[in-house]
């Protein structure tokens, strides 16, 4: 299975993406086909997929991508950084990259997982023709007459280290998103520096009656404005790189710590069924030992056993399976995901940063060329 982002239509208020699919699973109809969907039809996809797929750590879907657009009114890439150019400066040959690269990511991790691609929930997303509206299903709420509790200690010491440092790194990305706020709240600040420095230039060259500082002022007025504006374009663009990926981290932190509480729920919901089967076999027994035996009686008694024999063989499997993918998703999905998006995003902030550097330096070099 695979699902191309092929254009996105951003003047709508609910963004639609045109998508293109191509597979040769059996189950679909069509094994190539280009549909448009609503950036809200995938936030009900990401919600469907959590609920129906148990043992599938789902990927946070990524925030909707802003467009942004040059002074022709053309979209830029993500790296939009790279389109800035200086007076007399010529256009920039590095590739922009697209705006939906990180909802195209998010598309090749459902697409291609090996349980996700075979759910009814993406084949019902790709194949609707009127539009993706999945029937919400019915969340069984649990006994609470009768839950064994459990907790990390009992379950592997595999389970307990991978807990400790999503907590760990939680922690971590939590303060992370704090000292960037307060960086990018910096960075504003010094913008607005520079330009109350070039305003008062301008008020200077207003009074100056001599033609050679006249020109001066008015050009160091210019230079400072320029030192603003990329300032302002720093701040942006660190918001847009490392900002948005660690409060996309957070969530996504969030939904792997979930999976690993369906882990426990799973692993309660056997030791129940199994404390349930144990207590059935003892009300057969007491029966047996018992002189006078009502035949209905312990009709109804083997029947309750076998049927809490069922059950618990039920829940057996269904704890093996979801402790089982789930610890799979996390260390072969989730934990390389979320290091090469980390590595990203550091790499295009370190881009971004030393490109806007280097045009600061040339405003900064033309300024003393011009005295």
């Amino acid at each position: 299975m695979d699902l191309q982002v092929t254009n996105v239509d951003f003047k709508r208020k609910d963004p639609v993406f045109w998508i293109e699919a191509n597979t040769n699973l059996t189950k679909y109809k069509q094994k190539q086909k280009r549909f448009p969907r609503y950036y809200s039809e995938l936030a009900k996809l990401h919600d469907h997929l959590v609920t129906t797929l148990d043992d599938v750590l789902i990927p946070t879907l990524p925030s909707c991508p802003l467009p942004r657009l040059d002074k022709e009114g053309k979209l830029i890439g993500r790296q939009w950084w790279l389109t800035l150019r200086l007076a007399n400066e010529p256009p920039s040959l590095e590739d922009a990259g697209v705006v939906e690269n990180k909802i195209q990511a998010w598309l090749n991790r459902i697409s291609q997982h090996d349980r996700a691609k075979f759910s009814e929930g993406l084949r019902e997303f790709v194949e609707s023709e009127v539009g993706f509206r999945p029937i919400p299903k019915l969340i069984k709420t649990r006994n609470k007459q009768l839950v064994i509790n459990v907790s990390e200690e009992d379950m592997k010491p595999e389970f307990r280290l991978w807990l400790k440092q999503l907590n760990t790194f939680s922690t971590d990305v939590n303060q992370m998103s704090l000292r960037i706020e307060r960086l990018i709240q910096e960075e504003n600040e010094m913008a607005l520096a520079w330009m109350g420095l070039s305003n008062s230039f301008v008020s200077y060259g207003g009074i100056e009656r001599n033609p050679s500082l006249f020109i001066l002022y008015k050009s160091a007025a210019k230079g400072y404005q320029q030192v603003s504006d990329l300032e302002r374009s720093q701040s942006i663009a660190l918001s847009e790189t490392m900002g948005a990926e660690i409060t996309y981290q957070i969530k996504n932190c969030i939904s792997t710590q979930n999976a690993m509480q369906r882990r426990l729920n799973a692993l309660s919901d056997y030791l129940t069924s199994r404390k349930i089967t144990e207590s059935s076999l003892r009300a057969v027994e007491r029966l047996k030992a018992s002189i006078n035996i009502d035949r209905n009686q312990a009709s109804d008694a083997i029947a309750i056993l076998e049927n809490a024999r069922i059950r618990e063989k039920e829940t057996l499997t269904r704890f093996e399976r979801i402790d089982g993918n789930l610890k799979k998703d996390i260390e072969l999905n989730y934990k390389p995901d979320m290091e090469k998006d980390m590595l990203k995003s550091i790499q295009e902030y370190a881009k971004s940063q030393l490109h806007l550097e280097k045009k600061k330096l040339l405003v900064l070099e033309d300024a003393i060329k011009s005295t």
